[in-house]
């Protein structure tokens, strides 16, 4: 007569084997694990740059930042990709409201690097640093 294996052995392998299919799935190991960085500066010539951010979830409050100076949060995406962080700027010169960081696997590949979305705020309007060309390139004008 053959044993028999116990079925909680079968049941745990099978729960395994589900769990490192599910992990392999590229988005759902970068919502895991891998935290992200979203900085955005003052470089403007001389004025004060007042910025709020949030999420859906995350209010991440006024702050005034003055010349050269940074604000910078950091996070996990969620388990579902919809990410969002979205800021608005003002300034004397105008003002902006933009999606600082989006789940969108395009744009974190060409604009910003692997965890890091750097926006740079200038008198001429709001730039993103483009990672494979080491520079930063506007997105966005002032409205005014």
């Amino acid at each position: 007569m053959k044993p028999m294996r116990a079925p909680c052995v079968s049941y745990i392998s099978m729960l395994l084997l589900g769990l490192l299919v599910f992990l392999s799935q590229t988005q759902v190991t970068y919502s895991l694990f891998n935290k992200y960085r979203v900085h955005v500066i003052n470089g403007l010539s001389k004025d004060t740059l007042t910025i709020h951010c949030q999420s859906k979830d995350t209010d991440l409050g006024i702050h005034e930042l003055a010349v050269n100076q940074e604000f910078e949060w950091k996070f996990r995406t969620n388990f579902f990709d919809s990410t969002l962080f979205f800021c608005n700027l003002q300034w004397n010169g105008g003002h902006k409201s933009f999606d600082a960081f989006k789940v969108d696997e395009k744009g974190l590949l060409n604009d910003c690097s692997a965890n890091d979305c750097m926006w740079l705020a200038r008198d001429d309007g709001l730039n993103l640093f483009n990672y494979p060309h080491k520079e930063y390139r506007q997105k966005y004008k002032w409205d005014k």
